[in-house]
């Protein structure tokens, strides 16, 4: 079956999946190589973590901490922000986070970088109406809404059309569920009366609605063995995994199973925490995580980087941190945590927000001297910035066969000084179209961002639009991290 790339989506190249893997002698008789890829690699780039935090409590219902679990989307215009705020309870009931309370609050932005807490008048804290808590969760034994994430679903109702999930505790019976509410305009929520999934998920857990494949998503915290009961014995889990569950709608879930653990090149005291889990941004078949890896020795928490074709089978191209923990005394020496969405900040500059930590995990729990009371700080990246294929000196690459949709190609690649991309067009056989081969592109060089490729000034594609063909790509010390048929220059 033929390839096809969709008009617009791009192509990123987070495996080799679209890179002919070639022959190293040609089945047509000859033993010349065939298609051979050389001198390039697959390579991951972190994000720019900046110093300045977006947000800091500030707020009596926020005042013990506003946690790490946070969501961040662009809604017509606007950047919300949903986030997990705690505070001190009047009657002391929960366990978890030495008895504290969470709620959902609300904060907008219209460059991401500075956020207002509208005074929203929904929920009451302490006689306090001009707040911005948006959801205080259910009548439970529990500690509030935990890890929520927030989406604006264009496949929902008017009536339902944002949709969130949240962990819930029901201490009576040692129990763990995953709930979920609804609303029309993202502030005023009503919760589902039945949980969602019964499952062990005391960390943030993703909602996603998939476009592509027409039903919804959730990946949460798994174990090994999931934690439970026996003859009122409790069963320590083993390690934490992400699971995933998918529905139709949104009411009945499959029962979530693994969908990525740690594999026997992870040091053995080291977990998956959580997924932060977002659709590659315009692309027409990428996913991405940034699982949080929680080091049980040091306490410290580190972001990596898991990608998929699917969403369904992951891997993790890199076994080290994207984002590490800084040096000891550091403001980041116990990790960082990262919430969930990428939101484009500038033309060509995504953001993700996360939470810095100069403490281990739980060492507030034990060191009274402790007066960190969390927040969110942001970091940056180039668009499509994660991977590329790369090479230092000289490179050379042709595509498997495809189809595309579109009129021009366009490109988002980075040359050091004196390196440059050039792209031919061949059919089948890997024969150059006549103007439009190797020798006719263009060279393309510097810092490229969604620049038509011409050949000999020509960029016109029109007539080969839905024939099989192959690119083939040349490289020097460059970067490519994306490509795309658009149908205008």
């Amino acid at each position: 079956m033929i390839n096809k790339l969709q008009l617009n989506r791009k192509h990123v190249f987070i495996d080799w999946s679209l890179v002919e893997a070639g022959n190293g002698n040609s089945w047509s008789g000859t033993t010349d190589p065939w298609f051979m890829p050389n001198g390039i690699e697959l390579r991951t780039f972190s994000p720019t973590v900046h110093p300045e935090p977006i947000l800091l409590p500030e707020k009596p219902w926020e005042a013990y901490l506003i946690s790490s679990w946070a969501t961040v989307f662009e809604d017509e215009g606007i950047f919300k922000l949903y986030y997990e705020g705690y505070h001190a309870p009047d009657v002391v009931t929960g366990k978890d986070v030495q008895k504290y309370v969470s709620q959902v609050c609300y904060a907008e932005s219209e460059d991401g970088v500075n956020w207002v807490r509208p005074e929203l008048g929904i929920v009451n804290f302490k006689g306090e109406s001009d707040t911005n808590i948006v959801f205080s969760g259910i009548q439970s034994s529990g500690i509030g809404p935990h890890g929520a994430t927030v989406i604006k679903d264009p496949n929902g109702s008017v009536e339902t059309r944002y949709k969130m999930i949240f962990g819930s505790v029901n201490e009576e019976k040692r129990t763990r569920h995953l709930r979920g509410a609804t609303s029309p305009e993202g502030l005023h929520w009503t919760a589902i009366p039945d949980p969602l999934i019964y499952h062990a998920c005391d960390t943030q857990s993703v909602l996603a609605w998939d476009e592509d494949e027409g039903f919804y998503r959730i990946y949460t915290r798994g174990y090994r063995n999931q934690s439970e009961l026996i003859e009122g014995r409790h069963v320590w889990p083993e390690r934490r995994t992400i699971d995933h569950s998918r529905s139709k709608d949104f009411l009945e879930w499959d029962k979530p199973m693994p969908c990525l653990v740690t594999d026997p090149k992870d040091p053995p005291a080291l977990d998956l925490y959580s997924s932060s889990y977002t659709r590659w941004p315009g692309a027409q078949d990428a996913h991405l995580m940034f699982p949080n890896l929680f080091k049980r020795d040091t306490e410290e928490m580190e972001t990596s980087l898991a990608v998929s074709r699917d969403g369904n089978i992951w891997h993790r191209p890199i076994q080290d941190a994207l984002i590490p923990a800084g040096p000891p005394d550091s403001e980041t020496y116990g990790g960082n945590i990262t919430a969930q969405g990428l939101i484009q900040t500038k033309p060509g500059e995504w953001t993700q927000l996360l939470q810095v930590k100069p403490i281990s995990h739980i060492e507030r729990l034990h060191n009274p001297d402790v007066t960190w009371k969390g927040g969110l700080w942001r970091a940056t990246i180039r668009e499509d910035g994660y991977m590329a294929v790369v090479t230092d000196a000289r490179g050379e690459f042709w595509t498997v066969t495809f189809e595309f949709e579109g009129l021009v190609l366009k490109t988002n690649c980075w040359a050091h000084f004196g390196g440059w991309v050039r792209i031919g067009l061949t059919d089948e056989g890997g024969t150059p179209l006549e103007g439009y081969g190797l020798e006719d592109c263009d060279r393309i060089s510097g810092d490229t961002m969604w620049d038509a490729v011409s050949w000999r000034g020509k960029t016109d594609l029109s007539r080969f639009s839905g024939k099989p063909i192959r690119l083939h790509f040349e490289m020097v010390r460059a970067r490519i991290y994306a490509f795309r048929f658009s149908a205008s220059q």
